[in-house]
């Protein structure tokens, strides 16, 4: 528990500069931008995150899988080597589909604009990358830390200038993101060329890389029909959709993105762990990082969604622009549900197939809560609106959890600790009575006084319980 734990910590400053980023994308945004804009924005971010998973992401997700069998086997240059030009020939393609998505846009201004700063943001992207899949998977944790939260505090900062003083509307949390990653990518793609150095790769190389990305790649995109098709089908299905997608998207980001990002910081730190025990080590113990991997997620992830499904209306006041508060604020409690549910998805269950290298069967087994999701979806959104979709959402991802832990413990044993688990929920059970006695101040001053009060009865309640080994860490560090 006491490597996890530095892991944490030295994976932190990122985690706060994406939660900078997430939650000042959704104050600032919604308020620079209306609510038609925003969701064109939302539109069009969900279709960037579309196509670099088909084009690009298996290439991402192969560099970081082979990384430690090539430093075991002394052989990290023609790792890289064989990176750079799967990059390169990925990119391509992904350009290709812009063009194409651009002469079907062209007569949708408000759309159209945008496709050239995704164009450009792909392969920036893409290098990053790469290059912090490298980096996690060497736990070169400064370096990591650097380029990612430069990437992610100087992207916003200037997507917003974009939008408040250049007037580029949809497009300016792309114009943003692109001229800081431009800046990363340079430097990463100096280290990347230098790291394959020397290195040769090889049709075989590549072609192993490829049956073990693209499984992946269409396994994530299946996640993304489960967690944002609703959105394109909500512009579709109902009336003022753009409007729509916007208040949906404003709560999505401000529910969802802190406890995603709570999983994601677990995650960041315990995945390279779990990685290292199952190829060095035994059974017994990766199971043992499996369960602390987990509890680390519980810990973390439980009381985040139950504070902000008790924070709602005051989260909401505090976080979006008016435009869309009203929508977004209904939606907001069983949103933050679903962010526990997709990180302990795709944080936890979904490692036995990465680690098994059954990633295509993993890919199969998420067609179902895709197809389930859309289905519902189609359903549910002209009968409950914008509810309708969060009902989808959530029983989709209920469905693949359980899909994914059945039939991943063929291969790798990932426990679920219930002990902890029951102790983690009683734990975030008590902030509830007591957030109930804080008077109805609105906004920040409601939030924050609910949200500091409901950290000390959580933490409180997790030491008198121990939930997640918690005392005994304490005690460890005493």
């Amino acid at each position: 528990m006491a490597k996890l734990a530095r892991h944490l910590a030295g994976y932190l400053p990122v985690n706060l500069a994406n939660a900078i980023a997430a939650f000042g994308g959704v104050y600032v945004f919604t308020r620079l931008l209306s609510a038609e804009a925003y969701g064109t924005y939302a539109l069009m971010f969900w279709i960037m995150a579309m196509v670099h998973t088909v084009c690009v992401t298996w290439v991402e997700a192969a560099a970081y899988r082979f990384s430690g069998t090539a430093e075991a086997t002394g052989q990290l240059p023609d790792h890289y080597r064989t990176a750079l030009p799967l990059l390169a020939k990925s990119s391509m393609v992904a350009l290709v589909v812009f063009a194409v998505m651009w002469f079907v846009l062209r007569d949708r201004p408000q759309y159209a604009a945008t496709v050239p700063w995704i164009a450009v943001l792909l392969p920036i992207n893409s290098v990053v990358q790469v290059a912090l899949e490298a980096h996690k998977a060497g736990q070169r944790v400064r370096r990591y830390v650097f380029t990612e939260t430069f990437r992610l505090l100087m992207g916003f900062a200037l997507g917003a200038f974009g939008a408040w003083q250049l007037g580029l509307g949809a497009a300016a949390p792309f114009f943003g993101m692109v001229a800081a990653g431009g800046l990363m990518a340079l430097r990463e793609l100096a280290w990347l060329m230098q790291s394959a150095k020397g290195g040769v790769t090889s049709a075989a190389r590549q072609s192993d890389w490829a049956r073990y990305g693209l499984p992946i790649a269409a396994a994530l995109v299946l996640d993304l029909i489960v967690s944002g098709v609703d959105r394109p089908m909500i512009a579709a299905l109902l009336p003022d959709g753009e409007a729509q997608v916007g208040a949906y998207a404003a709560g999505y980001g401000a529910a969802q993105r802190p406890v995603t990002l709570l999983c994601t910081w677990a995650a960041m730190a315990g995945s390279p762990l779990l990685m290292a025990a199952y190829e060095k080590e035994g059974p017994d113990e990766t199971a043992a990082a499996a369960r602390q991997l987990a509890t680390f997620l519980l810990f973390f992830g439980v009381p985040a969604a139950a504070g902000i499904a008790l924070v709602a209306r005051p989260f909401a006041e505090a976080m979006i622009g008016e435009d869309v508060r009203e929508g977004a604020m209904k939606i907001i409690p069983w949103i933050a549900m679903t962010g526990l549910l997709n990180g302990l998805l795709i944080s936890y269950f979904s490692e036995a197939f990465q680690l098994a290298h059954k990633t295509a069967e993993r890919a199969l087994l998420m067609i179902v809560p895709a197809v389930a999701n859309i289905a519902l979806n189609f359903f549910l959104l002209p009968v409950m609106g914008l509810m309708g979709a969060v009902v989808a959402t959530v029983a989709s991802y209920a469905i693949a959890i359980v899909l994914l832990a059945l039939a991943g413990r063929r291969y790798v044993l990932l426990p679920v600790p219930w002990i902890e688990l029951a102790k983690i929920l009683l734990a975030a059970l008590c902030m509830w009575p007591a957030l109930m006695l804080v008077p109805a101040l609105g906004s920040w001053p409601e939030l924050f006084l609910k949200a500091g009060l409901g950290a000390v009865v959580y933490g409180l309640a997790a030491f008198a319980l121990d939930a997640g080994g918690v005392r005994k860490f304490v005690r460890q560090r005493l």
